[in-house]
Order: C-alpha cells, then structure tokens, then sequence
C-alpha cells in the first residue's frame, strides 16, 4: 500500500528528528554487525560529518515527510577516486554516492524508501554522473532485496578477519 508523503530537500529545523532517525538507523546496523557505535552516543556527531560532506561534496540530504512529519530519510553525496586510479575508467572514477538510509519501521514497504533512493538518482543525474553506488552491511538482507530491487547490483565486497579471535 503506497504511502501520502513528499519528498524534500531537508531544512535546518529538520535536524532534531534527523538525529533521532541517524541513532535508530545506527542501532538498526549495531544488530547487524558490533563495529557499529551504539547511536546514542554518535547520531549527532555523525549527523554533523554528514552534513559537512554534504557540503563539500556536492550531496544532498532528503526527507520523506507526510502530515505526520518526518518519515525517512536518504544522505548522498558525489565520490571522486583519485586521478591515478587508473584501474577504474575515466567516467566511473566520480560518482554518486547513498551512504545513509532510513525509513521508520511503521512506513517501510509503503514506496518511501524507493522515493527517496529516486530523488538521490535525479540529483545525481542533474550532476551528469553515470553511477550511483550504496554501500549496506553484508548481513542486512532486506536492504540488499531492496537495492536489487530497485536496480542495483554488487559492485565490490569487502572482506574482513579479526585478528585477535
């Protein structure tokens, strides 16, 4: 069942209930994996990284908003390999880049994660970009469905080994 919201670019006024979905969406991913910070104790911080990285690299942070307020939110922003990274061609070494998304557990399945994903892909489009790329936790299956879903495949893994175990 499809969801009544719209999708805006987020204002200053938003931030108090961004901090709050960024420790759900943190607390959501410590489930995942125990590298990730409880979000009590970063939200803010990292909603301040973000937001400057937004800045700098010409991103975009948007909402999904209905009458009830704030529904999710999406955090992108464009990606430049460095010049001599020869090993990846010329068009792809910029690209746009999804690293946060959220959407409140009551209002998922209801279309407003793929709004937000779109309205990440058309900033990146008006930017001329080729690519969009978004990073997930190995282990969170939902969001990898999502994303297959909704046209993304797998790019790269990464592997890890903890040393002392």
């Amino acid at each position: 069942m499809q969801a009544n919201f719209t999708i805006r670019a987020a204002k200053l006024e938003d931030r108090p209930v961004l901090v709050t979905l960024m420790e759900l969406l943190q607390d959501a991913e410590r489930e995942l994996h125990l590298s990730r910070a409880l979000g009590s104790e970063i939200s803010d911080a990292h909603l301040t990284y973000l937001e400057e990285l937004v800045k700098q690299q010409n991103g975009q942070i948007y909402v999904a908003e209905s009458q009830e307020g704030i529904l999710g939110f999406v955090v992108c922003f464009v990606e430049k390999l460095d010049e001599s990274d020869l090993h990846v061609v010329e068009s792809e070494r910029e690209y746009g880049y999804i690293s946060d998304l959220y959407v409140v557990s009551t209002m998922r399945k209801r279309g407003v994660a793929a709004a937000l994903m779109q309205a990440a892909e058309r900033h990146f489009l008006n930017l001329d970009l080729e690519v969009v790329r978004v990073g997930l936790l190995c282990s969170n299956e939902l969001a990898a469905k999502f994303y297959q879903r909704a046209g993304y495949q797998p790019y790269e893994i990464l592997y890890e080994k903890r040393l002392n175990e």
